[in-house]
């Protein structure tokens, strides 16, 4: 029999029971297929399961939760031959969604082990790694500040509500930036390095990434003002922020950020403030995609 596990998050917005993901996984038992399923107990806890499940020899690990639990599920994971897959049952589930997984727990757990295995390209924060991407700055305040509560209670109006409260009050902060060895100053609103394209599930900022070229692709937002903010809002919904005033766009392998103090967030969790250096880990994940699906994502298909 091939050996996976399920790490789910059952405190997440929209968690499965056990139960439903045990039913799920029987069904493709017939094929050879026996999966466990394990619900993390603690803030990085799936990090801890998902370095086990590699040890013992685990094929897949499952991620089952919003974009946070898939992000500890990586840092498990990341430079091993276990691969990922991801279910949806959390807030945002935003790369469930990029790659094409089928809601319904049972269907996508029978495409995705039938599925395709891609190596992907992984993010660093510091020491740890990221999937989608990560920003510096505006979106990390309001990540941040979003309380779990508001999160369990609005899901992902949680982070509109307090992405609105927090433009009356962010203030762009001068700012020391080094791009692939270029430096930068100036006073930065946001900053933003994507290693996927989605952002939030919504619209695609960073719409020409790749996942296999050993790149990040990274935006700088430097501006201040009213009449600024809601003209890059504008061209961000419809993306045509290439080249307008503030912005800068670069495909790169390192960037650090040397003024302290900001916000870092990463897949949509906190993590930490700057000094920071982002960075890529070059074919470090194997990831299971439905077949015929998140194509987009790859350079040379």
């Amino acid at each position: 029999m091939r050996k996976a596990l399920i790490v789910y998050n059952p405190a997440s917005r929209n968690a499965p029971r056990r139960e439903r993901l045990l039913g799920a996984a029987a069904s493709v038992h017939a094929v050879g297929w026996e999966i466990e399923v394990t619900p993390t107990a603690a803030p990085g806890h799936g990090t801890d399961l998902a370095r086990e499940a590699v040890k013992s020899g685990v094929e897949v690990v499952f991620a089952c939760g919003g974009d946070g639990t898939i992000n500890e599920v990586i840092n498990g994971l990341a430079g091993s031959e276990t691969a990922l897959a991801v279910l949806r049952g959390g807030m945002g589930n935003v790369f469930a969604k990029e790659i094409g997984v089928p809601r319904a727990h049972d269907a996508a757990i029978r495409v995705l082990v039938d599925g395709e295995r891609r190596r992907f390209d992984l993010g660093l924060a510091g020491d740890r790694h990221f999937l989608l991407m990560a920003g510096i700055g505006f979106d990390a305040a309001v990540v941040r500040r979003v309380p779990s509560a508001h999160k369990r209670l609005l899901g992902s109006a949680s982070y509109g509500l307090h992405a609105a409260i927090e433009l009356t009050r962010y203030q762009p902060t001068p700012a020391s930036l080094t791009l692939d060895g270029e430096a930068w100053q100036g006073d930065l609103f946001w900053a933003l390095v994507g290693n996927t394209r989605s952002y939030g599930g919504i619209i695609n900022v960073t719409s020409q990434a790749r996942v296999d070229d050993g790149h990040l692709d990274a935006y700088v937002f430097s501006g201040r003002g009213a009449r600024w903010l809601a003209d890059m809002a504008q061209k961000l919904v419809r993306g045509r922020q290439d080249g307008a005033e503030g912005v800068i766009f670069r495909r790169l392998r390192e960037a650090s950020v040397d003024t302290p103090g900001l916000p870092v967030q990463a897949d949509g969790e906190y993590f930490g403030e700057t000094p920071m250096t982002f960075g890529v880990a070059p074919a470090a994940l194997d990831v299971l995609l439905p077949r015929g699906k998140g194509q987009h994502l790859f350079g040379a298909n």
